[in-house]
């Protein structure tokens, strides 16, 4: 499994191997396990922190190719340095020396192939207090975690109300749908239904009514979601214009109506039956994507690909995410539709301002 994050949600002292190691889960959204983690570093003074990107240690046998790999992306993404970061793959043995020690040797050379300097790698069993870390490099260099709810970037996203999980799985189970026999009885409905649901002759208007009603009712403390208002909804989000209005509450991120679209999203991903379930999980991942959150938008998209693999939205994300476009150009985007006026359909919150 891959997680790249081409800005990073916050910024990292790259000169101090500790607190680089103790912001780790907290930039990835999840605390990492058997994992490599490579920091890209741009600009001539290598002082710019581009490309974040996790990715699991390899077996033996392929620890070449996903060197390899690793060097190609950031070679391609215009890097000019690198640290790499080892979580877990093992013990450290008698003398101190930190595990999987070839592949990272691998990594370095495929990255001088590029002319891309590996500046420094790090090694840590796991991130948690007190837990002792050692760097590859020099024997002498190590010493004992700090907190990482101390550090900055755990100010930083914990003070912008995101998440970080205790693993990646964990982060995988928010996605995890409602019981199947409710799934299929929501499937039969909707497969039953040949005309819309709504009288009103204007689709768009319905629809966006429908999603209105949804955020409305969750503001009230009633998320739940009935097998009349998930065919509903399902309705609502197949519409193309639909659609793009929700797509516009993502920007800005931190608003309160960005918060509680994308929380919809992801009630709706687990209570809508596939192939709908992709209009909403594409939503997700769209505006995990504009916030910074590229764990989750990498999980959202996976789930939308299996639910629908022809889906549009979802292949365009993806190639955006693969392409490592910023978070931050995804939200421009939005910004400029929003102050384009294409959204005089605009979804709002119950009380409360589109």
């Amino acid at each position: 499994m891959t997680t790249s994050t081409p800005t990073g949600r916050t910024k990292v002292n790259l000169t101090d191997p500790a607190d680089l190691l103790a912001a780790i889960p907290y930039l990835l959204g999840f605390h990492p396990e058997d994992s490599v983690v490579v920091f890209g570093l741009r600009d001539q003074d290598r002082k710019r922190q581009g490309l974040l990107m996790r990715v699991d240690l390899p077996p033996p046998g392929l620890e070449q190719d996903q060197a390899r790999e690793l060097a190609v992306r950031l070679a391609l993404t215009g890097h000019t340095g690198a640290i790499v970061a080892v979580v877990g793959g093992g013990p450290a043995n008698k003398a101190g020396r930190p595990p999987r020690r070839r592949f990272v040797r691998r990594v370095e050379a495929s990255l001088a192939e590029y002319g891309i300097p590996l500046l420094h790698s790090v090694w840590a069993p796991r991130i948690a207090a007190e837990v002792r870390w050692a760097c590859y490099r020099e024997r002498t260099c190590g010493g004992l975690l700090p907190d990482p709810r101390d550090s900055v970037a755990a100010a930083v996203v914990t003070g912008a109300g995101q998440i970080t999980h205790a693993s990646r799985d964990e982060l995988e189970r928010l996605f995890d749908p409602v019981a199947p026999e409710t799934l299929a009885r929501r499937a039969d409905l909707l497969t039953g239904l040949d005309d819309p649901p709504w009288r009103d002759p204007d689709l768009v208007r319905a629809g966006i009514a429908e999603v209105n009603a949804a955020l409305a009712r969750a503001d009230s403390g009633d998320p739940a979601i009935t097998d009349d208002q998930a065919v509903r909804l399902a309705w609502a989000l197949s519409l193309v214009e639909v659609r793009g209005a929700c797509m516009l509450t993502a920007a800005p991120a931190d608003s309160a109506l960005a918060r509680a679209a994308e929380d919809l999203w992801l009630t709706l991903a687990r209570e809508i039956p596939a192939p709908e379930a992709a209009e909403a999980l594409a939503l997700k991942a769209h505006a995990a994507y504009v916030r910074g959150d590229l764990a989750t938008a990498g999980i959202a998209l996976a789930r939308a690909g299996e639910a629908d693999p022809g889906h549009g939205l979802t292949k365009l994300l993806a190639r955006a995410l693969d392409a490592m476009v910023p978070p931050s150009d995804v939200a421009d985007v939005v910004l400029r539709q929003r102050a384009e006026g294409t959204q005089e359909i605009g979804l709002r919150r119950s009380g409360g301002t589109a």
